[in-house]
């Protein structure tokens, strides 16, 4: 089976085909000289886009064409800028949301933005380990999740396209919040905290630190998978599709 490098989540898209009418066919031609191989797997596409219906159609050349559902994604739209897209939002949203930046200062978390990839891997597990998805080996902590988020950080850090921040209580790291950005896109990629701040609000405090700092260049924070404490930032869910292919 062929298929792109993230295979868990399916929310990207392993395909970077600028004129697509062109590409697709283009890359169809280089699939088929790969030997040993039966079906292929394409995640993360757009059933409305052009992408799509040129990959399926070009697909169809050499096998059978299969969609299936993908996952949809929460993206808040931060276009307008953030003080409209808090607008939007609930008043019992806007009145915590205000509440915690006011409390931050009293509270003892303090926030350090950063801008390296050296050494943040290993601070994040220090911080996964001891929170909740640590326990449950829900986050990072695992050898096939550190090897990926470790990769990708350092891939980040290198093309400038890093975001991530650290909370702190005194000199102990007590939370972060890591995503890259790409196009106008801030892609958040994990949120964690250790559970002895829990009841301090430090991930909600992350994330409306992470949204205020993104700037004006970035219209776009996709939060990934759809989830129901997602929902209060988000704009819009995103459906994805899935593309199988039996040659």
């Amino acid at each position: 089976m062929l298929g792109g490098i993230e295979p868990l989540w399916g929310f990207s898209c392993p395909l970077l085909l600028p004129e697509p009418a062109r590409h697709a066919n283009e890359f169809v031609d280089e699939v088929v000289q790969v030997p040993d191989w039966s079906r292929l797997v394409l995640t993360g596409l757009d059933a409305e886009s052009d992408l799509y219906f040129e990959v399926i159609r070009a697909l169809a050349r050499i096998g059978t064409v299969y969609r299936a559902d993908g996952i949809d994604r929460c993206v808040a739209d931060l276009s307008q800028g953030v003080g409209p897209w808090l607008d939007r939002r609930s008043s019992r949203f806007r009145q915590q949301w205000r509440r915690r930046e006011r409390s931050l200062a009293g509270s003892g978390i303090e926030i350090e933005v950063i801008d390296t990839a050296e050494g943040l891997m290993d601070r994040f597990l220090a911080i996964e380990r001891r929170g909740w998805k640590g326990r449950r080996a829900d986050g990072i902590t695992s050898s096939a999740m550190e090897a990926t988020y470790r990769h990708m950080i350092d891939r980040l850090g290198a093309a400038g396209r890093l975001r991530a921040a650290v909370a702190r209580s005194g000199d102990r790291d007590v939370g972060f919040i890591l995503g890259g950005v790409r196009g106008g896109i801030y892609r958040g990629l994990q949120l964690s905290y250790v559970e002895q701040v829990a009841d301090l609000g430090v991930g909600h405090t992350l994330q409306a630190f992470q949204i205020n700092a993104l700037g004006p260049e970035i219209h776009t924070y996709d939060m990934g998978m759809d989830m129901e404490y997602k929902r209060r930032y988000a704009d819009e869910l995103r459906p994805s599709v899935v593309v199988i292919l039996h040659r």
